[in-house]
């Protein structure tokens, strides 16, 4: 049986040093796929853009500056002092920076370590499942 936990939190797209756009960012999270965080973005109801990511980068993004690649975190304090995380997601050339408040995240964050424990995620991965369904998909 597959257990799951999604939650939908607002997130603040940043345009410019004094412009931001509130934008849903839909986590989810699957005991199948262990290592991984989605985040759909969703605008008027639909989905734009899905993002997929390790739990731990996100885990490590609540605590200090995490990822090399595509996916970069750091937590900060904003202008009133709340804490918060500042993402940036690069593709294509292209890159985007939001930020999400850190008690919104840190709670989802611990209500996937219910499902499944951080440290303990091999215990849930169906490799052969997995190595299945990659075949599948290059046929």
């Amino acid at each position: 049986m597959v257990a799951a936990t999604t939650r939908t939190l607002e997130l603040q797209l940043l345009l410019g040093p004094d412009t931001v756009v509130p934008v849903a960012g839909r986590f989810g999270y699957r005991s199948d796929r262990p290592y991984e965080v989605r985040v759909a973005f969703v605008s008027q109801g639909r989905t734009v853009t899905t993002w997929v990511f390790s739990r731990e980068l996100l885990l490590a993004g609540l605590r200090g500056p995490a990822g090399e690649g595509d996916v970069r975190m750091r937590p900060f304090r904003d202008a009133v002092g709340l804490r918060r995380v500042h993402i940036e997601l690069r593709a294509a050339g292209s890159e985007c920076a939001l930020t999400a408040e850190a008690t919104d995240l840190a709670a989802w964050v611990r209500a996937t370590a219910e499902v499944v424990p951080p440290g303990e995620e091999s215990r849930f991965l169906d490799l052969d499942a997995h190595l299945a369904r990659l075949f599948a998909e290059r046929n």
